[in-house]
């Protein structure tokens, strides 16, 4: 609990990620010293879950468009560099039909392979970014003004766009920092967020998307902070935790533990948006042979 809450060194940043695992733990130490029937065990572990519960259950309550038909989709999908067989996405991403979809660890053989989505998703960025693994955007609808930018850091696998929903102009901020796995990337990503804040806050009236593979989860104090200062919404609210990473049904590198797996799953695949932007669903992807699952997100954008 206080991990997610202070800003402090990387050993906090790491440790605050955890919180449905804590909830699980605790919660199976509360029906332990219920059965032993020892009170201060009993009270602590409740005031423990209590804590937990106010980081976990807010994210289950149901928005009010939960259930209104949709009619603008966007997926996006961290594709990990070493997968070279765009077999699955390209399966998913069919079935889905998104209006955007971003993918992100594109390799150059994966991005030849992405081009026949083409056929139903027509406008693309065109171009992988620098600084390999690569991003790249396609859509339905013309992207304009799209840009490569590095947000103050030395990667450059971040990309800004517009497209027009419905005659209205939508700003996508499409974002890949480096995992927080030693400090000099924990202060790149760190400085990412606070260059993207301040990028967001400068746009005008215009609807903004934020997405893609945040290398943190909501329980980050430094995601607290580039939520509050954009004033963006987190698209999950409502549908759960949704946890992202590691996905590992048919990534090699991945132990193939399953179940352990999956009870080690945390959500670090973002969609943030503007409050005028109705989110009417949010669900994770099948396995498309990453360590990420892609985030699927349905709007209900005006006309």
């Amino acid at each position: 609990m206080l991990s997610s809450r202070i800003s402090g060194p990387l050993v906090f940043e790491l440790l605050c990620h955890f919180q449905m695992q804590y909830f699980g733990i605790v919660l199976c130490l509360s029906a332990i010293a219920i059965w032993l029937k020892r009170s201060r065990p009993i009270l602590l572990t409740l005031f423990c879950l209590a804590l937990l519960s106010a980081q976990i259950i807010p994210w289950y309550f149901p928005p009010a468009q939960s259930g209104t038909p949709s009619n603008y989709r966007v997926i996006s999908s961290n594709l990990n560099v070493a997968n070279r067989d765009a077999t699955a996405i390209i399966k998913l991403t069919e079935k889905e039909q998104p209006d955007l979809a971003l993918f992100i660890e594109v390799n150059d053989s994966m991005a030849k392979q992405l081009e026949t989505l083409k056929t139903f998703l027509p406008y693309s960025s065109n171009q992988l970014t620098p600084y390999q693994p690569g991003a790249v955007l396609y859509s339905k609808a013309p992207l304009t003004d799209f840009k490569i930018r590095k947000f103050d850091t030395n990667n450059a696998v971040n990309l800004t766009a517009r497209v027009q929903i419905k005659n209205r102009p939508l700003a996508i901020v499409a974002i890949h920092p480096l995992p927080p796995v030693k400090k000099e990337f924990f202060h790149s990503r760190n400085q990412l967020f606070a260059a993207v804040s301040d990028y967001i806050q400068q746009q005008q009236d215009e609807p903004i998307l934020l997405i893609g593979d945040f290398n943190t989860t909501m329980w980050s104090p430094y995601y607290r902070t580039l939520a509050h200062e954009t004033g963006l919404k987190n698209a999950r609210k409502g549908f759960g935790t949704l946890p992202t990473w590691p996905a590992n049904l048919s990534y090699h590198l991945t132990p193939k533990l399953n179940i352990l797996t999956k009870l080690f799953q945390i959500p670090i695949d973002q969609c943030l948006t503007s409050p005028s932007l109705n989110v009417v669903k949010m669900h994770t992807g099948a396995d498309v042979g990453s360590d990420h699952l892609p985030i699927i997100v349905d709007f209900l954008i005006d006309q």
